[in-house]
């Protein structure tokens, strides 16, 4: 394999844990980077309640992106058909539940597993009905990169407080990886200003140029103004929906 072709988030979360990924934690990873490509926004609508008035987080289409993989093809109809119903960020998650399954392991078993098997990152066996799913040595080398890039990418916060210039390098360094940290979503903020500061654009391509690679990154120029409760009404979606069940490795 070569290191031309960037893994997609949604590989990166299947090859850290092959056989107990979590195909809604790809869903997401593979949404967000959506988000911070400009291809799709997050809106909010204030909705009368009981007793107090609600704030309901909807996502938009807000560009179409040119020949998108099939895995990200697959999330953006999700969102198109949400979309024509209100766009509600609970009803784009029970699409994804309802296409995939609840927790969506048929996006990983349909997608990602063929895409890293295909790059040689890893190879299937089966045993009666029973398939696992083994890295090869590059798969290996790869995983070993990438929990060194997370582990990086959960320093970004504590770094943006001592040295935002750092944490902006450290993250134009590790690519679209820190989008599988659970703790840099509500630091993206301030990370957007560092690396506004830093200059550099760490590679970005914008999507209207055809841009999805996922290697270059950069939160710069993203709107951040709904994106919290966006990621909030994302997480409580696959949480009421029991995904945080194991989405993949034994079928």
């Amino acid at each position: 394999m070569s290191d031309a072709a960037p893994l997609s988030p949604a590989e990166a979360v299947v090859l850290l844990s092959p056989n107990l990924a979590k195909g809604h934690a790809a869903v997401k990873a593979v949404l967000v980077l959506l988000l911070t490509k400009g291809v799709l926004r997050i809106e909010q609508t204030d909705e009368p309640g009981m007793f107090r008035t609600k704030t309901i987080a909807h996502l938009r289409i807000a560009a179409e992106p040119n020949n998108p993989p099939p895995e990200i093809a697959a999330l953006i109809d999700i969102v198109r058909a949400a979309q024509a119903e209100g766009g509600k960020i609970k009803d784009v998650v029970a699409r994804a539940n309802k296409a995939f399954g609840t927790g969506c392991p048929m996006y990983v078993t349909k997608f990602i597993y063929p895409a890293l098997i295909a790059r040689g990152l890893l190879t299937e066996k089966k045993v009666l009905f029973i398939r696992t799913f083994h890295l090869t040595p590059t798969g290996e080398a790869l995983q070993s990169r990438l929990k060194s890039d997370l582990f990086k990418a959960n320093d970004i916060p504590k770094l943006l407080k001592s040295d935002p210039a750092q944490a902006a390098a450290v993250a134009a360094e590790i690519g679209s990886t820190i989008l599988l940290s659970d703790k840099l979503p509500k630091h993206f903020k301030p990370l957007a200003d560092a690396m506004k500061a830093k200059g550099g654009d760490a590679g970005f391509v914008p999507v209207d140029s055809g841009g999805l690679q996922h290697g270059g990154f950069d939160v710069s120029s993203f709107d951040f103004g709904s994106f919290d409760a966006g990621i909030a009404s994302f997480d409580a979606g696959f949480s009421d929906a029991g995904g945080g069940d194991s989405g993949g490795g034994h079928h």
